[in-house]
């Protein structure tokens, strides 16, 4: 019923030219050429009319034409394949930007972000609807493991500190007659649980909040120092802060940094 409704005069035009195809059947039956062929060239016109809406071009009755529903699956999918290759340049162009030189300080992140945005912006202002959130995260968990290895670096410096102590501790026990042999063993099964090295923060970066993961790995070195062999780590308050607030920002999950955050990931603390 709703084609009828939309496609009515097309439904004419294909019972009209059925109407001409049949007598242009008969008249040839009969013998009557021209008759015939005058039948046959209305049907034709009749079934190019109920089509002309398909066609990008019709040329006479040497039938030249270009189905225009054709071409444009045609450029549908030419489309679709110069944004995919204009995704992959946006993507190879900012990430070039974004791993060169990113540790030779200065207030470059700003730069980098805002070339993001900027292609992204030109991008929707042709229209082209682009999905550039991985490229997006991926920016973003790069700018996030600059700053965090930045502010780690002293943070690993007292883990190394207080490790050395228990070491130190655990040496001095080992080396003397004690009256807790059970507690010695739990120490230094306790000892060869601290991780001293950290492992490569970019690979963790690339999966996990690597923020919330230093901050767990200080948690829990510290926590078996104090347990098992009662020594303080003294982790820097101030970097210990500003990494709860790179946590804080990560878990949002919406990728956009802000002027602090950018200043840490560009070593300007």
């Amino acid at each position: 019923m709703n084609w009828i409704k939309t496609n009515w005069e097309r439904g004419l035009l294909y019972l009209a030219s059925l109407l001409f195809l049949v007598f242009s059947v008969k008249f040839l039956v009969s013998s009557d050429v021209t008759g015939a062929t005058a039948a046959f060239v209305m049907f034709f016109l009749c079934l190019i009319y109920a089509n002309v809406s398909r066609f990008k071009r019709f040329k006479g009755f040497g039938v030249e034409a270009e189905l225009w529903e054709d071409k444009q699956k045609e450029a549908a999918s030419l489309i679709d394949r110069l944004t995919s290759i204009v995704q992959v340049y946006t993507r190879e162009i900012v990430l070039a930007r974004v791993m060169a030189g990113r540790f030779g300080g200065g207030a470059e992140w700003p730069n980098r972000w805002a070339l993001y945005e900027e292609l992204v912006d030109q991008h929707d202002t042709l229209g082209q609807t682009i999905d550039f959130l991985p490229l997006k995260e991926r920016i973003y968990r790069v700018m996030v493991f600059d700053a965090v290895q930045y502010l780690s670096e002293d943070i690993r410096k007292a883990i190394g500190s207080a490790y050395s102590k228990a070491r130190e501790m655990l040496s001095a026990e080992s080396g003397n007659p004690t009256e807790d042999p059970a507690g010695l063993a739990r120490r230094r099964t306790a000892l060869k649980k601290i991780d001293v090295e950290m492992p490569d923060l970019f690979e963790v970066s690339e999966e996990r909040n690597v923020a919330r993961y230093v901050l767990g790995l200080a948690d829990h070195v510290t926590e078996i120092l104090q347990a098992e062999f009662g020594i303080s780590v003294e982790l820097p308050v101030e970097d210990m802060a500003r990494l709860r607030k790179i946590d804080e920002l990560f878990e949002k999950g919406d990728f956009h940094p802000n002027a602090e955050l950018m200043r840490w990931a560009d070593h300007l603390v």
